[in-house]
This record gives structure tokens, sequence and C-alpha cells, in this order.
């Protein structure tokens, strides 16, 4: 990773991966304050470390697992503590240059479609993030979450059927209207 001190190429290594990494510790705990210290602090981790961190094939991968370690970490302490939330979750703005009635079922179809990624299985849910938001293949996914493969494109597929499931159901109750 940078085991000779190259603070140069940590720089270029941090802003390449930064906002991914940023992203997908929002998606684990749903807190931007808490997912850039987390994110920060992987780094930081990995700066302290690179002297024995050389023998890492692929230093993405090992960001994403001490992420999300460090996500599982801080939710299992949340959890210890039952705190309450007083930021309202951050969610998602699309802007549309589109008539009202049309903006009205996209945004019908992107809550629906925001309210099934949040209920599906946890494993699923963050197999579809990691591989659909973060944009990882699906062999860094499984060893992100020691799983194989197969395993990967399964939990994908149950997914993507379910939210397919999700937008024809809206789009077939859009239908009924007309």
């Amino acid at each position: 990773m940078t085991a000779n001190n190259d603070e140069e190429a940590f720089k270029l290594f941090y802003n390449q991966c930064f906002v991914r990494l940023l992203r997908y510790t929002w998606s684990l705990t749903r807190s931007r304050e808490v997912a850039e210290e987390i994110a920060n602090d992987v780094f930081m981790h990995c700066w302290q470390k690179r002297g024995s961190l050389g023998d890492i094939k692929n230093p993405e991968v090992y960001l994403f697992v001490v992420a999300r370690n460090k996500s599982v970490d801080y939710k299992r302490k949340q959890a210890q503590f039952k705190a309450v939330d007083l930021h309202p979750e951050e969610h998602i703005q699309i802007t549309f240059d589109s008539n009202p009635e049309e903006l009205m079922i996209t945004s019908e179809m992107v809550r629906k479609m925001e309210s099934t990624i949040q209920q599906l299985p946890p494993k699923c849910k963050a197999i579809y993030l990691m591989i659909k938001q973060h944009g990882l293949k699906y062999k860094e996914v499984a060893q992100i979450l020691n799983v194989s493969v197969k395993t990967v494109e399964n939990q994908l597929s149950i997914a993507i059927k379910r939210l397919t499931a999700a937008v024809k159901f809206t789009l077939e109750k859009e239908d009924l209207y007309k």
C-alpha cells in the first residue's frame, strides 16, 4: 500500500477511493458525519499500518473490509446505548426536466425502490449496494463479505427480482388510473 512512506502515492490512493468508501460507510451507518469519520479512520489506520500492509494484493478491497468492520463496531456500540439520532435521515435528491405528473410518478418509483432496498435482508442489501451503488466487482464483494462469488450472484439476483417486482407493481397501479 505505501510501505515506503510515499505520501504522494498515499494521497493519490486516498483521492481515488475516498468518495466510494464514504458512500459505502454511509450506506451502513446512515449518518454523513459518522461515515466521514469512519472513512477517515480507515485511511488513518492504513497510513499508520503502512509498514505491515505490503502483502495486501488488493488494497481497495482491504479498505472496504476495514470500513465494514469499523461500521459494524459503530452500529454495535450504538445498539448498546440506544441513542436517538437527532438528524433526519439523508435522502437522495433527483432532479428532472419533466412535467409535474412525470415527476410525481418518478419520485414515487424512487421512494418505492428505496423502501424495497431497505427491506432487503442485510446481506442481500449490502451486496446490492456494493455492486450497484459503489461499483464493486462480484469478486471484490465476495472477498469483503467472505462469501463465494456464487452467493453474491444469487443475492444480487434476489435483490433485483424484488426491485423489479416493486417497480412493476407501481407501474401496473399507475396504468389503472389511465
